[in-house]
């Protein structure tokens, strides 16, 4: 019993951290999602897109549809490098060619690793990575 108890312990640590970082990886990969949809909206339609970063509620959306919360132990890390803002919070909008408004990145935690979502500021191409811009 004794050895069950000390493996236990042992692994359970690795366990909550594995488990945080593929929530972290999930949270950034559906923000991505969404921001690909909100560009692609915006060229289908031919009218402007814009995702709303709420980054003291731990949500984010596309104009016109709901919500979209991050994960239990995931947060934002600052307020976004977005300089576009709605009502003070900072956006990512798309124009009808699907340009963004501004380029920018979105962090997020989990309390042990970061992971980053990159709009390019001239194409507007949308991705995630384990390492801030600009050093990859």
């Amino acid at each position: 019993m004794a050895i069950l108890a000390l493996l236990a312990a042992i692994t359970m640590p690795a366990g909550n951290r594995m488990l945080a970082s593929m929530r972290l990886e999930s949270d950034a990969r559906q923000m991505a999602a969404l921001l690909r949809l909100a560009r692609s909206e915006a060229i289908t339609t031919g009218q402007p897109s814009t995702v709303v970063f709420y980054t003291g509620s731990a949500k984010y959306k596309l104009l016109g549809s709901n919500y979209h919360y991050l994960n239990t132990g995931i947060r934002f890390i600052g307020s976004t490098s977005f300089t576009s803002k709605l009502n003070g919070l900072p956006i990512c909008g798309f124009s009808p060619l699907g340009a963004p408004t501004s380029g920018g990145t979105v962090t997020l935690t989990n309390g042990f690793e970061r992971c980053y979502v990159i709009v390019n500021p001239v194409v507007g191409r949308i991705r995630v990575s384990s390492s801030p811009p600009g050093t990859e």
